[in-house]
C-alpha cells in the first residue's frame, strides 16, 4: 500500500524555500477537491501520515509545515498533539469567529504556536477578521487575478499587522513582480512550482490504526497491548477518547482513561470503531464508496453467522468480510493483504478460492444478496430467520456502517 500526501513550497523574496503547504491527496492522482471529503477527516489523515508514515521534518526538510485546521479541530484543542516549531496553523477563512475561537487561538499562541490565516480577502476581512488580526503571524491574501489597487485596499487594511504576508496563486512573472513590489514577503503559486505528490509504500500495520486492525483480528485479542498501541501514540490517544468520553479527558493521566475507554466501549466496539478508522486512512480509491461497502459487507456476514446454525467465530466473518474488499480499497493485492493480516485457514481459504467451506457460502450470500439480483443464487447457510428479517438486518448493518462513518459526534455543533 501507498500513503500519500501533497506538498507545495512558499518562497521568501530571496528564492529560498521558507516553508511547505502540507496538502490531503488520497492517491496519485486524486486530491481533495471534488471528493466531498469532511475537513476534519482530511486534516486528520494528512497529520496521521505526516507523523507516523513520513515524519514532518522530513517532509518539509525541518522547516516549518503549514497545515489547515478547521474549527472543529481547534475548538479541540487537536494541534497541541504536535511540536510547535514544526507546524504553522492554518485558520480557514470560513471559519465562525466566535469569542471561543478567539479564546482558542490565544491559548494557542500562548503557548508557542504560530497561525496563519487562509486566505483574507476584501469580503472577509471586512467582515470578521479585523478584531483578531494580530493574533495571526502570517497573512494569506489571495493574489492571482487581482489588479494593483484591488491588492493595495487590501493591505491598507493589514498596515497595523504584525504579520508576515503571503502572496498565493502567484501564476505569472508578472504577477509576482507586483506583489513583490507591495508588502509581501512570502510567495506561493504555479509561477514557482505546483503542489508535488510525496508518496511511500507503508505495510497495512506500520501505522496505529493498524496494529490494532491486527490484533483485534487474533481470536483472543490482547487488552493490554490494545491499551499500550492507543495510549502511546498521542493523536490516536486524542481521537479515541473524545469520541469514548466525549468531554474534555485528563491530558496528565492518559493510560488510566485509555482503560476506562476500552472497557466502556468492549472489545467489539473497538473493532468496529478501529476497523472504520482503518478502512478510512488505508482508503486509496477515489470516494468512501468502497470503504463503506468493505465494512457493510463485514458486519452483514457477522451478523449471518450470528443469526444461523453455524459455530463459526462471528468475528472472523467480520474480517473476512472487510478484507475480500480491502484489496480495492488500498490498491494492493489480496496475497500481499493476507499475508499482513491473518485471517483464520478457513476465512483464508474462502476468500483465495482454494476451498469450498463454511466461510465461503456465507461470503457467496452476502454478495448475491448486495447483488440484489433474482437470479443469483442463494446458498444454503442454515439461517434461522425468514427472508424479511434478513432485510432488516442488511438495514441495521447500513446503519452501524452509517454511523461508522458519520462525522464525529463531538464536533462543535456553534454556526
Amino acid at each position: 500500500m501507498y500513503a500519500y500526501i501533497g506538498r507545495q513550497a512558499i518562497y521568501n523574496k530571496m528564492f529560498d524555500v521558507a516553508g511547505y503547504e502540507l496538502l490531503y491527496r488520497r492517491n496519485e492522482r486524486i486530491g481533495a477537491a471534488g471528493l466531498g471529503m469532511d475537513g476534519d477527516e482530511m486534516t486528520k489523515s494528512v497529520l496521521l501520515d505526516a507523523v507516523n508514515v513520513f515524519g514532518i521534518r522530513h517532509l518539509t526538510n525541518g522547516l516549518p509545515a503549514y497545515i489547515n485546521f478547521t474549527r472543529n479541530l481547534i475548538m479541540d484543542d487537536f494541534a497541541y498533539l504536535f511540536d510547535p516549531n514544526e507546524i504553522i496553523v492554518e485558520v480557514p477563512a470560513e471559519v465562525f469567529v466566535s469569542d471561543a475561537l478567539v479564546g482558542k487561538l490565544s491559548g494557542l499562541q500562548r503557548a508557542g504556536y504560530r497561525l496563519s490565516l487562509n486566505s483574507y480577502n476584501e469580503q472577509n476581512g471586512r467582515i470578521k477578521f479585523d478584531r483578531i488580526i494580530n493574533s495571526f503571524d502570517v497573512i494569506r491574501v489571495q493574489t492571482g487575478g487581482k489588479n494593483r489597487l484591488l491588492l493595495k485596499d487590501i493591505l491598507q487594511r493589514l498596515r497595523f499587522s504584525r504579520a508576515q504576508l503571503l502572496a498565493e496563486r502567484v501564476e505569472t512573472e508578472a504577477e509576482f513582480e507586483m506583489v513583490q513590489s507591495l508588502k509581501f514577503t512570502l510567495f506561493q503559486g504555479y509561477f514557482f512550482e505546483r503542489p508535488d505528490c510525496v508518496s511511500k509504500q507503508v505495510s497495512l500495520t506500520e501505522t496505529p490504526y493498524g496494529r490494532m486492525f491486527a490484533e483485534l483480528m487474533k481470536p483472543y485479542p490482547n487488552f493490554e497491548m490494545c491499551c499500550r498501541i492507543i495510549e502511546t501514540d498521542s493523536m490516536l490517544a486524542h481521537l479515541f477518547l473524545r469520541h469514548i468520553l466525549k468531554a474534555r479527558y485528563n491530558r496528565e493521566n492518559i493510560p488510566a482513561q485509555v482503560r476506562h475507554g476500552v472497557t466502556i466501549l468492549g472489545l467489539e466496539g473497538l473493532r468496529l470503531w478501529t476497523s472504520a478508522q482503518f478502512l478510512k486512512q488505508t482508503n486509496t480509491s477515489n470516494s468512501d464508496e468502497l470503504a463503506r461497502k468493505a465494512f457493510l459487507r463485514g458486519r452483514f456476514v457477522e451478523k449471518l453467522i450470528q443469526n444461523s446454525e453455524t459455530m463459526l467465530p462471528k468475528e472472523q466473518g467480520f474480517f473476512m468480510g472487510v478484507i475480500s474488499l480491502l484489496d480495492q480499497v488500498t490498491g494492493s493485492t489480496l496475497d500481499s493483504v493476507l499475508d499482513e493480516l491473518k485471517l483464520s485457514e478457513g476465512a483464508e481459504a474462502a476468500l483465495m478460492g482454494t476451498e469450498e467451506n463454511e466461510y465461503s457460502l456465507f461470503l457467496q450470500y452476502a454478495i448475491a444478496y448486495e447483488q440484489a439480483s433474482n437470479a443469483m443464487y442463494f446458498p444454503d447457510i442454515k439461517l434461522r430467520l425468514g427472508d424479511r428479517r434478513v432485510s432488516n438486518i442488511y438495514m441495521e448493518c447500513m446503519e452501524d456502517t452509517d454511523k461508522a462513518f458519520s462525522e464525529d459526534e463531538n464536533k462543535d455543533q456553534q454556526p
